[in-house]
């Protein structure tokens, strides 16, 4: 079973959600491509790892480790410590979704936890466009533990 962050991890949230079909589609149609980035909380555990996902429509489409972030042009990066994504995913596990302020929204509008990167204010206002649905992908990582 993959794991947090590997781009297979995020793949298999995308079929997860193709089986989730109604539940997207009231959310409504959802087109970006976006990052996510995983900061060590010391450099001794190992390097950063930044990785890239497309979201078309009602699906995942991509997912890859990025080497070159300006390369793969996203239209935000998700930045936090690898602790706050654990914090998160780890909550998820245990009831479905994080506590309220531990939601992608609250954590990136708070900006001290989790913050957004981005070279154009319009492509970055996606993430808050279509948050609840990245929120929803992740959500469902509850179904591949174990």
């Amino acid at each position: 079973m993959p794991s947090f962050p590997e781009p297979a991890w995020f793949l298999a949230l995308g079929g997860l959600m193709e089986a989730e079909g109604a539940l997207f589609q009231r959310l409504g149609y959802a087109e970006t491509r976006f990052g996510i980035r995983v900061i060590p909380e010391e450099t001794s555990n190992g390097g950063e790892v930044v990785v890239g996902v497309v979201l078309d429509g009602y699906k995942v489409t991509d997912a890859s480790l990025l080497n070159d972030v300006e390369q793969f042009d996203p239209d935000f990066v998700i930045c936090a410590k690898r602790s706050v994504w654990n914090r998160m995913l780890g909550e998820i596990a245990e009831s479905g979704r994080p506590q309220l302020r531990h939601t992608l929204s609250s954590l990136a509008l708070m900006g001290e936890e989790m913050w957004l990167e981005s070279t154009d204010q319009l492509r970055e206002d996606k993430f808050y466009r279509y948050n609840q649905t990245l929120q929803e992908i992740l959500n469902l990582s509850s179904q591949l533990q174990g």
